[in-house]
């Protein structure tokens, strides 16, 4: 029984793997072929000779002169149809606005990173650097020591997304399916986890974790994830709950009549089809674990990860200008790969969100 039970483990664990590199590869390749083709010329001439044929005046003249006005005046110029325009006008004001702040602090950023010591000191330049140069980032990025940082930090995040997985699908399983004394209890000490700030129980973790003598390792934040308390674990259990719940009870009653077990059943049955949503909590918990300031600065402030290094790279710097500009280029470059892997991922992200709405 004990060698099934660990056979049936390494099966899923096997499978977890190829799921993650098999993605992991997708990705991979997806960025290899944008940037092959983004530096190509044959890219840059196609897209010339495209923008010129869309453009070219006798394309233009011969459109407006033989386009059917009267049936776009019977369609358009009545009551329907300036309400079908104002909505038009309306919907694309809402996502313009609402991109523009969302980008808006990005651009910035972009841009400042781009300037020289004399553009951040000269009042009049404004958006557009008027020597421009790239100080600022090699600075940053030398400060920061950013391609060590960038190393351990993928790795780390990579640890501890993997973990946080796992444990999240068993768990939330378990919530989903199965009956037991205290349930309900015990589930809501995973709600409870995701309502109380971790600023507020840092200190005692801080303390336990000293006594064990682990601190500036990267251990305690493995050592949280692999019970269940790292951060948002919370969350991802309640997502792989919510998600099993939906997914119809007649896929693992047809297992237990060919006479699958539980195990076997979650392993064959229900982490296959939960692979979308899998991918999502797997970004999630990388994502916030890469950009965690809370637990990364208290708990392993000496580990040369993004996050600390973040904190000091304008040490040194007198100029408040500088300095801000320094910070702003360091958190651009470190956002960056994350906004690379949420580009091409972002495909899983969606199909997670469409499935995670099935009900039986």
């Amino acid at each position: 029984m004990k060698n099934s039970v660990k056979k049936q483990g390494s099966q899923l664990w096997t499978m977890i793997v190829q799921k993650l590199k098999a993605v992991f590869l997708l990705v991979w390749g997806k960025i290899k072929n944008f940037f092959k083709k983004l530096f190509s010329a044959a890219f840059w001439i196609d897209i010339g000779k495209r923008l010129k044929h869309f453009f070219s005046p006798k394309r233009i003249a011969h459109n407006i002169v033989h386009y059917d006005w009267k049936k776009w005046a019977h369609k358009n110029l009545n009551w329907y149809g300036l309400g079908r325009f104002a909505w038009i006008v309306t919907r694309t004001v809402l996502l313009v606005g609402i991109s523009f702040l969302i980008l808006y602090p990005f651009i910035v950023k972009a841009i400042v990173s781009l300037m020289s010591i004399n553009d951040i000191a000269d009042n009049t330049v404004m958006f557009i650097p008027r020597e421009g140069s790239t100080y600022f980032i090699q600075r940053a990025l030398y400060n920061m020591s950013y391609w060590s940082s960038l190393l351990q930090t993928a790795f780390l995040s990579l640890l501890v997304a993997l973990i946080q997985l796992f444990i999240s699908a068993v768990v939330g399983y378990g919530f989903a399916r199965f009956k037991f004394k205290g349930k309900n209890f015990l589930f809501f000490l995973v709600i409870l986890s995701l309502i109380i700030p971790s600023q507020t129980i840092v200190i005692p973790l801080y303390n336990r974790f000293s006594l064990m003598g682990i601190l500036d390792t990267i251990w305690p934040v493995v050592l949280l994830s692999m019970c269940g308390l790292g951060l948002k674990n919370g969350l991802y259990i309640y997502l792989m709950r919510q998600f099993f719940r939906g997914m119809p009870k007649e896929l693992e009653q047809s297992a237990y009549v060919d006479g699958a077990g539980p195990l076997r059943t979650f392993i064959s049955i229900m982490l296959p089809n939960a692979f979308n949503m899998m991918i999502t909590v797997f970004l999630f918990s990388f994502t916030w674990q890469w950009t965690d300031t809370t637990y990364n600065s208290m708990l392993m402030p000496k580990v040369n990860i993004l996050s600390n290094t973040i904190l000091k790279v304008a040490s040194g710097v007198d100029d408040a200008l500088q300095a801000q500009a320094l910070n702003d280029t360091a958190t651009l470059w470190v956002v960056l790969p994350l906004l690379i892997v949420f580009l091409f991922a972002q495909r899983y992200f969606i199909q997670s969100i469409e499935r995670s709405g099935l009900v039986e």
